[in-house]
C-alpha cells in the first residue's frame, strides 16, 4: 500500500502571537525604550486589537524579561541593569565566537559549493556595505538591524542549525541591547566586521574566533562608557 505525501496546512499565525511580536519589535526598535509606560488601551488602539491579546502578550513579556509589570501602575519597558547587559554579552561571545570558527572552518574543508560560500561571503560584504552607510547617516535603527543580520548570516555559514538557531534567540535581545551603544561604536565596529570577512574567507578559524570575542568586549566597553547618553536616559 502506497503512503500517500500529506502536506500540512498552513495556519495563520495567532492574534496573541502577532500581538507579541509586534510589541517586541516596537522595543527592540527603540519605539518604546526602557522605562516607557505601557498603557493597554493606547496599544491595543494601535495594533487595532482587543485588550485581551495586549495583556497577554504583556504577562509572556514579564516572563521573559522584557516588560515589568507593577501593581496599580501597569506595565513598563524593562530598564536593563549593567549585570544583565554583561551576562548577555558573555552569552553572545560564546555563540558567535563558535558560529565565526565554524564558518572559517567551513572554508577549509573543500566546501561542496564554492559558488554558494562565495555568494555567502558577497552577501556579508554586501550588509557590512549597508551598516557602514546606516552609521554614516546617523541611522542607528538600520545599523542595528544589519548588525543582527550580519552575525545571524554568519551563523548560517556555520553550518550548526542548532546553534544558529540558539544564536537568533540570543541576537534579537543583543539588537535591543545593541541599540544603546550604536552611535558610540559607529564606523569602528563595521571596520571590525570587515576584518572578520577576510578571516572566514581565508579559513582562520582560531583567528576570527579571537576577533569575534575582542568584537564583543569591545561593545561591553562602550555599554558601560561613562556618559554614554542612552545610559544616562535610562538612569542606568
Amino acid at each position: 500500500m502506497t503512503v500517500a505525501m500529506i502536506r500540512p496546512l498552513q495556519r495563520p499565525v495567532p492574534l496573541r502571537q502577532s500581538v507579541y511580536d509586534a510589541l517586541i519589535d516596537l522595543i527592540v526598535g527603540g519605539e518604546l525604550p526602557p522605562g516607557q509606560h505601557m498603557v493597554e488601551t493606547d496599544l491595543a488602539r494601535q495594533l487595532g486589537v482587543s485588550r485581551q491579546p495586549i495583556r497577554e502578550a504583556l504577562h509572556r513579556m514579564e516572563a521573559e524579561g522584557w516588560v515589568d509589570l507593577r501593581p496599580s501602575q501597569g506595565a513598563f519597558v524593562h530598564v536593563p541593569t549593567d549585570s544583565e547587559v554583561d551576562e548577555l554579552l558573555d552569552v553572545r561571545a560564546l555563540l558567535e565566537a563558535e558560529t565565526a570558527r565554524l564558518a572559517a572552518a567551513a572554508g577549509g574543508q573543500d566546501p561542496k559549493s564554492p559558488q554558494a560560500r562565495q555568494a555567502q561571503l558577497a552577501r556579508l560584504r554586501e550588509i557590512c556595505r549597508e551598516g557602514e552607510a546606516a552609521a554614516e547617516a546617523g541611522d542607528f535603527g538600520g545599523a542595528v538591524a544589519a548588525n543582527n543580520a550580519f552575525h545571524a548570516e554568519i551563523a548560517v555559514m556555520g553550518g550548526n542549525t542548532v546553534l544558529a538557531e540558539l544564536a537568533d534567540i540570543v541576537g534579537r535581545r543583543v539588537q535591543w541591547y545593541y541599540r544603546m551603544v550604536a552611535p558610540a561604536r559607529g564606523h569602528r565596529s563595521w571596520a571590525e566586521h570587515a576584518e572578520m570577512i577576510d578571516v572566514i574567507e581565508a579559513g582562520d578559524p582560531e583567528r576570527v574566533q579571537a576577533m569575534v570575542r575582542r568584537h564583543t568586549e569591545r561593545t561591553r566597553q562602550a555599554y558601560h562608557q561613562p556618559g554614554r547618553p542612552a545610559k544616562s536616559a535610562m538612569g542606568a
